[in-house]
This record gives C-alpha cells, sequence and structure tokens, in this order.
C-alpha cells in the first residue's frame, strides 16, 4: 500500500484513519502487505513480483498517477479520482457533501459564506483535477449568486498550523467584514482555524460558523465541538478492498468508480 509518510499523516489524521481502516481490512481477509510511503519509494521498488496489487491512499497528479500506471498490477486509489486514467478508484461523495453544507448555512440564514483550502498537501500542489471541493463550493455558491470571491482563501497546506496562521491574517485584513460562516477543506485546517478565533475573541458560531470535512476524532474533543462531514473510512476500505480483489479474480474489464456517502455532523462550531 502506498500512502504519506507516518510523520506526515499525523498534521491530517484523516489518511492515517483512511490507510489504518485498509490496513485492517487486508489483515482480516489474510493478505501480506507492506506499506510505502510517498517521500521513501520509488515506482521501482513495486515492481517486485511479490507485491501482486496496490492500493494508493491519498492526493495523486498525473505524473504519479502515469507511474504506477506503467507497473502494469491491479490498482486501486483512495481519495482521487482516476477514472479517466483507466484506474479504479473510492471517492467521497463532495457533490453531495458540499450541497448539504451550504444548504444548512443557507437556511440558517447565512449567505455570506467563505472558504478555506490547502494550496498543496503534503508539497504536492492541489489542483481541482485532483482535490473537486474547492471548484463544487465556489460552483454552487455562484449558482446560489452568493458566491463572494473575496471570501476565497488559501492556508499553506492542509495542516493545523496553516489553518490557524491563514485565519489569523484573514482576520487582520477583514476584520468586521468577516463572513458568518467558513466551509474548511479539512478538520485539520478548522482546528487551527478555530484556535485563530478563539484567541482574536470572535464567537464561533455566534458571529461565525465553522464547518469542517472528514471527521477526524479529535473534532469532537476540540472546544466548540467541530461541525464536519463524516467521510466513513471504513466503507471507503472495504470499497478499495473489493475492487482490488475482483481484479485479481478478474470479474470485470472496465474500470470502476466507487463513490462513498457522506454526512453531515452537527456540533458547536456551527449554527
Amino acid at each position: 500500500m502506498l500512502s504519506y509518510k507516518e510523520s506526515e499523516e499525523l498534521d491530517d489524521a484523516y489518511f492515517m484513519s483512511l490507510r489504518i481502516a485498509i490496513d485492517n481490512r487486508l489483515t482480516d481477509s489474510n493478505y501480506r502487505f507492506k506499506n510505502f510511503f510517498r517521500a521513501d519509494y520509488n515506482s521501482s521498488d513495486l515492481q517486485d513480483s511479490k507485491y501482486i496489487g496496490i492500493i494508493a491512499v491519498g492526493f495523486f497528479d498525473e505524473e504519479t498517477i502515469l507511474d504506477l500506471g506503467n507497473l502494469h498490477k491491479p490498482m486501486v486509489f483512495v481519495n482521487t479520482d482516476t477514472l479517466q486514467y483507466d484506474k479504479d478508484c473510492v471517492t467521497a461523495d463532495f457533490t453531495s457533501s458540499i450541497l448539504r453544507a451550504t444548504t444548512h448555512l443557507v437556511e440558517g440564514g447565512i449567505t455570506d459564506i467563505g472558504m478555506l483550502f490547502g494550496r498543496k498537501y503534503q508539497h504536492q500542489l492541489v489542483t481541482l483535477q485532483n482535490d473537486p471541493q474547492r471548484f463544487l463550493l465556489s460552483s454552487f455558491l455562484n449558482c446560489k449568486e452568493i458566491y463572494q470571491p473575496n471570501y476565497f482563501f488559501m492556508a499553506e497546506d492542509y495542516t493545523a498550523e496553516s489553518g490557524y496562521t491563514e485565519m489569523k491574517a484573514i482576520i487582520k485584513k477583514l476584520g468586521n467584514k468577516l463572513p458568518k460562516a467558513f466551509l474548511i477543506g479539512s478538520d485539520s485546517i478548522a482546528i487551527g482555524a478555530l484556535r485563530a478565533l478563539r484567541e482574536e475573541k470572535v464567537p464561533v458560531p455566534k458571529r461565525v460558523s465553522i464547518i469542517g470535512f472528514n471527521d477526524i476524532t479529535s473534532a469532537q474533543y476540540v472546544t466548540p465541538g467541530l461541525s464536519t462531514i463524516h467521510v466513513p473510512r471504513n466503507a471507503m476500505a472495504k470499497s478499495a478492498f473489493d475492487l482490488l480483489n475482483e481484479q485479481f479474480q478478474k470479474r470485470h474489464m472496465a474500470s470502476r468508480k466507487v463513490t462513498v456517502g457522506t454526512s453531515l455532523i452537527i456540533r458547536g462550531s456551527s449554527i
């Protein structure tokens, strides 16, 4: 299995919990496997005939997808849509989750909605191709005629530290013109943003509502509890395992994409 370094996973616990869910699924099915971490691996490492399949977890750019594809082994990508490259993949339902969160805020009377996403993930630029959240959210707000480009912000990456730093800068820039809500690309960024708002004495959710994405374990233990989009990691792990197993057994020829449903979890950080 190919994923981020363990030290990097600590910056965004979502990918660590997703990898562990896949590890458990493989172990329960008596598969022997080895974890390769992105910063340390070379595609030649995976050419060994003892590795009969690959599950790749995380954001992947075109160069890496094509590089792995040249290995000509059964493989499944988790969290990156690779169907256009003729590779099986498992993704979360970004469209419904963005729609659900935005509708919840609008129905609560909030129309000035900010966006805060990461510019890159672990030294890799995040684009509309490998992270569609930004595109979907801006498109939906535009359809509702409430999209405001000046409320669209980018943290340096997907860590809590970057969320904290960027929210500090946003507060300084906008002052009392802060939007009444932020939809944030990951819980890690959102947790950092919550700390910045607390330090600047901006009441949450009375003045600003915050909704994150992924529902990592710590989201329910921060103060206030973080509202978020829950992504079912065990369901994604099962889908990835099933797709890979079907390739082993040659049950299907056409590449497939499995989209796993999400749910909106409302806690103390939002209306």
